[in-house]
């Protein structure tokens, strides 16, 4: 009994502490999560926890390549659609052609992107899951924001939003679906040198992207008729239908992102524990 009540009473809670202390030590050492608290503490002081939006020089060049492809092809876009990784600069973007275009920048949230979302003209949209998720063909012009994985992440820790995203978020399938979405749309893929957008003007029959995995799949034999885009896409991509909520998230996650912090905090309890029982 004495040895029980020894486990209960002096060696767990100490076992809790150790557990609890070596974990959030393990978590701080993360620079995603030093971001993501810097947002927090940011949002706490000043509502918001992304740093105050600054136009960047080199996005601005990339928008003005962008209007130089417009006027060349006589296209006064009455919409627009962009697409990219997190952190690829998809609001950057959008606020800097907003600014040449007259249309209205939109960034959409995740749950808009369950179901369709009531497009209108006159404005510039974006989202991660844009193409994946939504009928293209509202858009006059879509525009692909193809950023190095790498490259997207450290964005994402350095604007202080969301940063946890780069930890839990499986950006190489994300990229891979969003890349095979974008592919899918008709229309002349027009590669801007130099910068990392690709952009496709409306064909005069529509990018008919829906049409065209659909019969890709059916090629090979595979019934598709009943999936959403983002699970064709899925299908595509890796020759079977992702287990999901339907138009969620879920199928990115990167699950037990945290596994070493954990355990190996685990592993400092338990050395802890042992030490205390052969003391005893």
């Amino acid at each position: 009994m004495g040895g029980m009540k020894d486990l209960t009473t002096k060696i767990l809670p100490k076992m809790a502490l150790a557990f609890i202390t070596t974990a959030v030590a393990n978590l701080l050492s993360r620079d995603s999560i030093k971001s993501a608290i810097r947002g927090l503490v940011r949002k706490l002081v000043s509502g918001s926890a992304e740093k105050p939006y600054e136009d960047v020089q080199t996005v601005e060049g990339y928008a003005d390549k962008v209007m130089t492809v417009l006027y060349q092809n006589r296209i006064f876009p009455q919409s627009i659609g962009i697409d990219g990784p997190p952190g690829s600069g998809k609001s950057t973007l959008g606020r800097s052609l907003a600014k040449r275009t007259g249309l209205e920048w939109r960034t959409l949230y995740l749950k808009e992107m369950n179901k369709p979302y009531p497009f209108k003209t006159g404005y510039i949209y974006e989202n991660i899951r844009l193409f994946r998720t939504q009928n293209i063909e509202n858009f006059d012009v879509i525009i692909y924001l193809d950023c190095q994985i790498e490259e997207a992440r450290c964005r994402v820790i350095k604007r202080d939003r969301n940063a946890a995203l780069t930890d839990y978020v499986d950006f190489k399938k994300l990229k891979k679906v969003g890349d095979a979405a974008y592919d899918a749309a008709d229309g002349e893929d027009i590669n801007i040198p130099m910068i990392p957008v690709k952009m496709k003007i409306r064909p005069r029959n529509g990018f008919r992207d829906i049409e065209n995995i659909r019969m890709k799949l059916k090629s090979k034999g595979l019934d598709v008729e009943q999936l959403s885009k983002e699970e064709l896409l899925f299908v595509d991509c890796y020759g079977q239908k992702a287990f999901w909520p339907q138009s969620s998230m879920f199928p990115y996650v990167c699950l037990g992102a945290y596994n070493y912090e954990l355990l190996s905090a685990a592993q400092v309890a338990l050395r802890l524990a042992m030490a205390k029982k052969l003391l005893s």
